[in-house]
């Protein structure tokens, strides 16, 4: 019996080693169609060098306190120094923005119904920045002499 057509549509556009492992994970009605084992999927990865794509350990902060506003990051144990800076008007006290992606989710302990997407201040976008680009990504190859 063929794959409902979803499947064939999707199939078109992922590898056929994540097919095989989606197949896998069907159990017993998915493995008799299934292709190459998953196994020789890493194989493959590992002899190309490209490392497989990973989320970012570091993520960025800015907090409401009651004396105004925050910023800092968090990478695993570690924190660093919080810059003060302007408050958005729409972030009560005790409320966080955290740094997702493209967009910045608001975390609220208090009111849990606010925790929603929300645009991102410019300083939470710009230390993330900064943080990304090496010191010296703007200078020529020389060094700039």
């Amino acid at each position: 019996m063929p794959p409902p057509t979803s499947q064939r549509r999707l199939a078109r556009w992922l590898s056929p080693a994540l097919l095989a492992g989606a197949a896998a994970c069907q159990g017993d009605a998915g493995s008799q169609g299934a292709g190459a084992p998953s196994g020789d999927a890493g194989a493959a990865l590992a002899a190309e060098g490209t490392p497989a794509p990973r989320r970012p350990t570091r993520h960025y902060h800015l907090r409401r306190t009651d004396d105004g506003c925050e910023l800092f990051w968090i990478d695993g144990d570690l924190v660093s120094a919080s810059q003060e800076v302007v408050c958005p008007a729409d972030l009560q006290v005790g409320e966080r923005l955290r740094l997702t992606g493209k967009t910045c989710m608001r975390e609220s302990a208090q009111t849990p119904a606010r925790a929603v997407p929300v645009i991102c201040p410019l300083p939470l976008t710009n230390l993330e920045k900064a943080d990304r680009e090496p010191p010296d990504a703007g200078l020529p190859a020389d060094g700039g002499k």
